[in-house]
């Protein structure tokens, strides 16, 4: 399957190194379309979700994908692929980390960001997202909630495909992988 989305995917093992703190994870849906040329050169468009990189990220580690899920790391500013039950990270996807620009109000509990993407494949960024990210943290400064969402474009050169689509997050994901 030729595929952008795997081309976006850096497999970084079975397990990060370890980490002294658990990551704020936040399942994320991805959704949007891909646009490539066809055959005698018409540009056909294929529907997209985070289920792709879910996907990519299963069949180059071995392991069964409903096991998996797609997570915004709010603390890291990126997405990655962990596993289900214990937020275990399997692999960094799109990174938004490196180059942004926010716009917060003074408690920095509603943030409006532009972010460059990329990703382990490329030296310079991909794309672009803009989002609205609001957060709620406990008496001890500790993330309690996150939702965060906007849009994306971005395109894998060498596939000559272009991507856009719109993200957003939902469920709390615990880490208790001890990572």
């Amino acid at each position: 399957m030729k595929s952008g989305v795997a081309l976006a995917v850096l497999v970084a093992g079975m397990m990060a190194p370890a980490l002294t703190q658990a990551d704020d994870l936040f399942a994320m849906a991805w959704r949007g379309k891909a646009f490539s040329n066809g055959v005698n050169g018409t540009i056909v468009s294929r529907t997209i979700t985070e289920q792709d990189f879910v996907r990519k990220v299963a069949v180059d580690n071995g392991l069964d994908p409903k096991s998996l899920i797609f997570v915004y790391r709010a603390s890291k500013h990126d997405t990655a692929v962990v596993r289900r039950s214990d937020g275990a990270f399997i692999a960094d996807v799109i990174q938004m980390e490196y180059s942004y620009t926010e716009v917060k109000n003074p408690s920095e509990t509603a943030i409006v960001r532009q972010a460059f993407l990329f990703d382990e494949n490329h030296d310079s960024a991909i794309g672009s997202a803009f989002g609205r990210e609001r957060t709620t943290r406990n008496k001890n400064g500790d993330l309690t909630a996150c939702s965060f969402s906007g849009t994306f474009q971005y395109a894998i050169p060498e596939d000559n495909t272009v991507y856009n689509g719109t993200f957003t997050t939902g469920a709390r994901i615990k880490d208790t992988s001890g990572q």
